[in-house]
């Protein structure tokens, strides 16, 4: 158990030096360089912005409170220039946290992308999803989005998902729906979709 709070540990502060690195070269690069995410979307970067902007409704802390004890939170920082950032975490009702979630919206030339990293508790990477999952945004209905896996499927890392959906139903609920793809046996029946109903965090 130490072992694994020091890598976790180990991690958060090497990744919490790598995020100040970074953002002292960006205050020390020429005045007018633009960063290499903005100069590879090839729109202008107010365009790129003004797309992020459907996705402010999912700004904000949220949570679930799961009927065996264990709690769901996922924060979402606001959209900022062509990219939007947030975390998710589950903990058990016994405290232990199984897995952490990193995901990035960005706004790009030709889509709007998704990319997921997913790690252990003790932030070693998980053998099954060492690639970034990546899904592009298939639908935007008001306060819904749908996202489903980039073309070709072996890119996306998806494994069986389908599409994920963020909906606000109201000004303080979130549900988030992960739906996987049908069974290839057909005499299987379809697996159940995953649905996560949060509530805002003060």
């Amino acid at each position: 158990m130490k072992n694994s709070t020091l890598r976790a540990t180990t991690a958060l502060a090497t990744l919490s030096i790598s995020l100040i690195v970074a953002a002292a070269a960006q205050q020390a690069a020429p005045a007018g360089k633009e960063a290499p995410a903005a100069a590879k979307a090839g729109k202008p970067m107010s365009e790129l912005a003004q797309t992020m902007k459907q996705f402010a409704f999912m700004e904000g802390r949220w949570t679930q409170q799961q009927p065996n004890g264990a709690v769901i939170e996922e924060h979402w920082m606001a959209p900022r220039g062509n990219t939007m950032v947030g975390t998710f975490r589950r903990t058990l009702g016994n405290g232990v946290t199984p897995f952490y979630e990193l995901t990035q919206i960005m706004a790009e030339s030709d889509m709007v992308i998704l990319r997921q990293i997913h790690v252990h508790g003790d932030f070693e990477p998980d053998p099954k999803r060492t690639d970034l999952m990546r899904l592009r945004l298939d639908k935007v209905e008001g306060t819904s989005v749908t996202f489903v896996p980039v073309d070709p499927p072996l890119k996306a890392n998806a494994q069986d998902m389908a599409s994920i959906r963020y909906q606000l139903t109201d000004p303080d609920t979130l549900v988030l729906t992960v739906t996987p793809n049908p069974p290839k046996d057909p005499a299987k029946a379809p697996g159940a979709p995953l649905v996560f109903t949060m509530k805002r965090m003060p």
